[in-house]
């Protein structure tokens, strides 16, 4: 477990920063992928919205990729 609510936002919020790097280097923009506060304990990331026409091509490039 981490040792506060606060380490575990921190941890979240890293992990979405990596995610929104590795997908913009692909070229895919999430515009509201955060880091929030964990549920039970654990590092959250909210991937947030995307329009279907996004959505498609993200599905897409990870079939082609995966």
């Amino acid at each position: 477990m981490y040792s506060t609510p606060h380490d575990a936002l921190r941890i979240g919020k890293r992990a979405a920063e990596d995610l929104a790097d590795a997908l913009r280097l692909v070229g895919f923009v999430l515009p509201s992928l955060n880091g929030e506060f964990p549920l039970t304990g654990v590092p959250q990331v909210r991937l947030g919205s995307l329009s279907a026409k996004e959505a498609h091509r993200l599905a897409a490039w990870i079939r082609d990729h995966g």
